[in-house]
């Protein structure tokens, strides 16, 4: 495979020029747009339809394909960069922790799945890519290449009504690209570089009349910036280590079984095939299918030894979209198998399922959209782990199901000067056996074609995971005596919380001159409902003529609850030749009723006392970026973006198990990070660039304990046939 798809772009490369109209004297996508059409590019991910950008009553960006070929981005994650709102921060070459608006390392020393980004939502055409293990998204897993991607929209502030549990601080929707001209198309490219950098891409299409049919590929290899490990009870880096030692002192002496390829940062390979059919108007069928392979040193907390682990994860998926007049329906299935390599039994297999219809009724200036959802995620290790000795991650066939019912309302008046929007979704899940309410009352006020105000009053909620609620795991057992043991067990609990957000947020968008827009929104999130695995009280168990002392170990929700203010606010400009895009955010994170002997899951417990607030470092306070555009011809684009944030101090839950005062915390330095990119069509279709990665090569770590990035740099070849 690893040849295969070089080689097809090879041959993409060297396809007749038979371009069947004057499509060479005008390039594919946004480039030739004035300021003013850029600003008015469509977005769908705000209200589910398609309405301009500047009218959208959330706040909310759009990043194209065009935009993101320009800055030399090398991935869908690195993309982000260019999104105002979003903290963007490298693991190792290619792998990234990513948070809308922060709201990160909450609780604070808990371990990293509790504080990762379980609270936004992933999309793919509308498809939830959210893992229901423990929350969140595995980046690596995702099947389509960035050369797959027409434009990625991102939504700010909770959005649950819109698309069900798990939308908490926000939605990213990346929407794929499709065939537009009736005929071949075909795209390859193919960049190389620092770090043993390989990434491959390569589609090819065909439009015939009511059909349209796109098959594609895509590939990368690259390999971390050090092959060194830090070792959480050592507190050091360390290379090609003898052994290593785990939170209770043992010695684990076969490292190779902790790590696969020390220099290995990310491997993947993907293919996916996308179908439309329009029989006639106002009527479209979509069909999506692919599959994945990837390996990815990131992150995990099921190592207990260093921050990176080697994460393998095949994956295959469909998804069937239909749209039938007013009426719109959905219908997903993703399945697979993921696991850890750091531990035996640290492997499962899911299937998630995903269904909904909506139906639009609009009569006049008044639209309502009432719609019905299942999501179903069934993950099961029972296959791969020792069910009496609990060696698995959860040792469970763990299914969370969720009915949803919603209704999403829109009016119009005042000339469609003042527009009203509102959703309310009921979220019924089988654990806990609940249902939680998501709402989202918006208004825009358009005083006049350039000037917009807007507010929104939204509350989200997160589901529940499978881990949380299934979890019956021993993770020690030693003897205390004859026939006498201490078993410490984490075990799941099914009434947990779950964790919600409300928001109360602000806007407003200015078009002073055909050349500029400036964009700010300000905003007020409170959350409350955080879990962390909290020891329970002792209880003897007798097991034949074994007497075990248990101590249970479970979920539990925290008293803490978070409240984050903050500003947001981006600048376009266009001068001729040159764009401009600032942006930045500046906010405040401040955590409640903050219990601290509650933030760790080894007992005893220690007397809580409560603290009035606690100021959370881990979230930047100030992050943001600038985009500069200079294209001298049609031929020619010369692209400066950076990405800048500010210090943070992250606290892991080592700190609180080591209680020493040095370990489990990780003080990030504040990073800028600037990348230039030079690109230059050479003839039609074909193009060639090259790009610098941190060109300063500030090498500071971006997360935890993770990989130094240095400078890198890469060399591409594109070629586009119409």
């Amino acid at each position: 495979m690893k040849t295969l798809l070089p080689f097809a772009i090879f041959i993409l490369l060297w396809l007749p020029d038979v371009h069947a109209q004057a499509d060479s004297t005008k390039e594919d996508g946004y480039s030739d747009m004035s300021l003013k059409d850029l600003l008015n590019v469509k977005i769908v991910s705000v209200s589910k339809s398609l309405e301009l950008l500047f009218e959208a009553p959330l706040s909310a960006s759009v990043v194209t394909k065009d935009q993101i070929r320009k800055a030399g981005c090398t991935s869908i994650l690195e993309a982000l960069r260019l999104v105002p709102g979003l903290i963007v921060r490298e693991q190792s070459n290619g792998n990234y922790d990513i948070h809308l608006r922060g709201m990160d390392n909450i609780p604070p020393y808990a371990p990293f799945d509790v504080t990762s980004n379980t609270t936004t939502l992933v999309m793919i055409d509308n498809r939830v890519i959210y893992s229901y293990l423990k929350g969140g998204t595995f980046w690596e897993t995702i099947p389509i290449g960035l050369h797959d991607v027409e434009k990625i929209e991102v939504v700010r502030g909770p959005a649950s009504a819109l698309y069900g549990p798990n939308a908490v601080n926000g939605v990213i929707n990346i929407i794929t690209r499709q065939t537009s001209r009736p005929g071949l198309y075909a795209v390859g490219d193919i960049k190389k570089g620092s770090l043993a950098t390989t990434i491959a891409n390569a589609s090819i299409g065909y439009q015939l009349k009511k059909w349209k049919m796109m098959v594609s590929g895509n590939f990368q290899d690259r390999n971390r910036s050090q092959t060194s490990y830090f070792e959480f009870y050592r507190d050091t880096l360390l290379e090609n280590p003898d052994y290593f030692i785990g939170f209770n002192n043992d010695t684990l002496k076969n490292t190779a079984n902790h790590h696969t390829d020390a220099s290995l940062a990310v491997k993947k390979y993907a293919g996916n095939l996308f179908v439309g059919f329009s029989p006639k108007e106002k009527i479209a069928f979509q069909l999506s299918t692919g599959t994945q392979y990837s390996l990815a040193q990131r992150v995990s907390t099921e190592n207990e030894i260093t921050p990176l682990s080697t994460a393998n994860s095949q994956s295959r998926y469909a998804d069937l979209r239909a749209n039938i007049n007013s009426l719109s329906a959905q219908f997903s299935i993703n399945t697979g198998t993921q696991y850890t390599d750091i531990a035996p039994g640290n492997k499962y297999d899911f299937d998630i399922i995903d269904a909904n219809i909506e139906y639009n009724y609009t009569r006049g200036a008044l639209s309502v959209k009432p719609g019905l959802a299942y999501k179903s995620a069934v993950y099961d290790d029972t296959k791969y782990s020792d069910t009496v000795t609990k060696t698995g991650i959860f040792n469970e066939r763990g299914k969370i199901t969720t009915y949803i019912a919603s209704l999403r309302s829109e009016y119009k008046l005042l000339n469609n000067r003042l527009r009203l929007v509102t959703g309310i979704a009921a979220n019924s899940f089988n654990y806990p056996d609940t249902s939680y309410i998501s709402y989202q009352f918006a208004a825009t006020y358009k005083l006049n074609k350039n000037n917009l105000f807007r507010a929104v009053y939204s509350k989200a909620s997160r589901s529940s995971t499978i881990f949380d609620t299934y979890v019956n795991q021993t993770i020690r057992m030693f003897p205390t005596g004859y026939r006498r043991y201490t078993r410490m067990a984490l075990q799941g609990n099914k009434d947990l919380k779950l964790l919600t957000a409300e928001m109360f947020e602000i806007g407003y968008r200015f078009s002073p001159s055909s050349s500029v827009n400036i964009d700010v929104e300000v905003f007020h999130i409170n959350g409350e409902n955080y879990n962390t695995l909290i020891g329970s009280q002792p209880r003897r168990v007798i097991q034949g003529n074994d007497t075990i002392l248990l101590i249970p170990i479970r979920a539990g929700n925290l008293p803490l609850k978070l409240a984050q203010t903050g500003v947001t606010a981006s600048v376009s400009w266009r001068y001729k030749k040159v764009q401009v895009n600032p942006f930045i955010t500046v906010q405040k994170t401040i955590a409640r009723k903050f219990v601290e002997s509650l933030s760790i899951y080894a007992p005893p417990l220690i007397r809580p006392e409560t603290k009035s607030t606690l100021d959370l470092k881990s979230t930047p306070a100030v992050f943001g970026g600038l985009v500069i555009n200079y294209e001298p011809s049609r031929k020619l684009s010369v692209n400066l973006n950076s990405y800048y944030y500010s210090s943070q101090t992250y606290r892991h839950l080592s700190y609180r198990l080591f209680n020493d005062g040095v370990r489990g915390i990780d003080h990030i330095k504040a990073k800028l990070i600037v990348n230039a990119s030079v690109s230059y069509e050479v003839y039609r279709g074909l193009r060639i660039a090259c790009t610098g990665k941190n060109i300063l090569n500030q090498t500071s770590r971006e997360f935890y304990r993770t990989d130094a990035i240095p400078a890198t740099f890469l060399a591409a070849i594109h070629y586009e046939f119409r």
